[in-house]
């Protein structure tokens, strides 16, 4: 497990090189989505107070709450467009946490039980991945909490 000290320590070293790619090198924010999608594990971790997978590239999620609730994390520097969520792995993980990268930090655009997040999400035919639109994904949020409805621990 990463002590906290060191999980906010990587995060800050991540967004100095997101901020570094885009401001030195004019880089678009949409094009290192490697480096996007790793802040946001870190960013996840920091949020709920939980910890990274043990593995990189752990199949189905990215990080575990302090419950043992198992998360997948989804990072995009879209305005609009769709996240892809993997039919073949989604019964890995027990929620979702989709974060947007803008204004050179990273908004929680959803947060809570996966298979809600996939209910209003669309199959990708013949490919195996669910898309879950980002204007869906925040309609989704507002409703649960407008009817109370408690995301996940957040």
């Amino acid at each position: 497990m990463i002590p906290l000290d060191r999980l906010v320590a990587l995060r800050d070293q991540y967004l100095q090189l997101v901020r570094l790619e885009i401001d030195e090198f004019g880089v678009k924010p949409t094009e290192i989505r490697h480096l996007i999608g790793r802040l946001g594990e870190f960013e996840c971790a920091l949020m709920i107070g939980g910890t990274l997978a043990h593995r990189a590239n752990q199949h189905g999620f990215d990080v575990i709450s302090k419950e043992g609730r198992k998360i997948s994390v989804k990072t995009t520097a879209q305005k609009s467009g769709f996240v892809a969520i993997s039919e073949r792995t989604l019964h890995y993980a027990d929620d979702l946490m989709l974060l947007q990268y803008i204004g050179g930090g990273l908004v929680t655009i959803y947060y809570g039980c996966i298979k809600n997040a996939v209910s209003v999400a669309r199959i990708y035919d013949g490919v195996g991945k669910f898309e879950l639109d980002i204007s869906k994904a925040r309609t989704l949020a507002r409703k649960l909490e407008a009817s109370g409805t408690q995301q996940t621990g957040l």
